[in-house]
């Protein structure tokens, strides 16, 4: 099968023919006779990402300042934060050795993120992070919630709908809170502004998650911004340690591992080298 992703219409009776006729053939061709080998099509040179002149380290003082205002908020005495990986695969290779890439488009800025814990019914996570079409980085950005065993999204946040204001509470003087966000991942959303409900029935309490950050189409250009002028968002976990069992602690170190090993494989990503706190 095939896939397609197309976006970003100016015109909306341009857009509306384009989807009546898409230009998309998907040929096989099956020799009669097997062959011992087969020459593949020669490959098109790959398209380099956009380059920004700007990197946003100009950002970092107020993220760091956003970080440690949510440390504060975290409800309970227990917090976790996992690393951020940055995706930037070799499709080439991935062709090559018939495995798969995943995020092998450079359409987008990718970075993903296994927190390494459950998620109990008094447990949260806070994904935080840089609202990049705010910070002219990209055309659009969200943020998804995923179950690791099946990749299926469970919540999602974008710049069109929750990220402006969401910093306002940590940052109400901050003239730079526009360009950031922090958002909340919850069982139950009842009293909280900002904040994707998760409810069991979607994602189980022993259920692995993977958080991935995507920053689509640099503005002045055709593909994403390089990954490595940006700030990765962040994922920290807070929870009340007196009301929740100690269930959550026991095979979370595994399941985690080899979820890590499938997705994340060492080749694949590098961590980030932000100095983040």
């Amino acid at each position: 099968g095939g896939m397609m992703r197309t976006g970003f219409f100016n015109d909306a009776e341009e857009r509306d023919n384009y989807y009546q006729d898409v230009p998309l053939s998907i040929l096989r061709i099956t020799p009669k006779i097997a062959r011992q080998s087969i020459s593949p099509l020669p490959r098109p040179p790959r398209n380099p990402r956009s380059v920004n002149i700007t990197d946003q380290s100009y950002l970092l003082a107020s993220y760091r300042e956003l970080g440690r205002e949510v440390r504060k908020d975290l409800f309970g005495v227990k917090e976790l934060e996992s690393n951020t990986k940055v995706i930037e695969a070799e499709p080439d290779l991935c062709i090559d050795d018939r495995t798969k890439c995943f995020f092998e488009n450079t359409d987008a800025a990718y970075f993903g993120n296994l927190p390494g814990t459950f998620f109990p019914s008094n447990g949260h996570f806070v994904a935080i992070g840089v609202n990049h079409v705010e910070a002219g980085y990209a055309r659009y950005s969200t943020v998804s919630l995923y179950n690791a065993a099946s990749l299926i999204a469970i919540g999602s946040f974008t710049n069109m709908n929750e990220m402006k204001g969401s910093a306002d509470r940590y940052l109400p003087d901050n003239p730079l809170r526009d360009q950031l966000y922090a958002i909340s991942f919850r069982r139950n959303c009842t009293t909280y502004s900002h904040c994707i409900e998760v409810p069991e029935s979607s994602l189980g309490f022993l259920a692995a998650t993977v958080f991935m950050e995507r920053a689509y189409l640099d503005p002045n250009g055709s593909k994403g911004s390089d990954p490595a002028i940006m700030l990765p968002f962040r994922i920290i976990y807070g929870e009340d340690p007196s009301l929740i069992p100690s269930l959550w602690k026991s095979g979370a170190k595994g399941v985690y591992k080899r979820v890590r090993d499938v997705l994340f494989p060492a080749e694949e990503v590098n961590s980030f080298q932000w100095p983040l706190p």
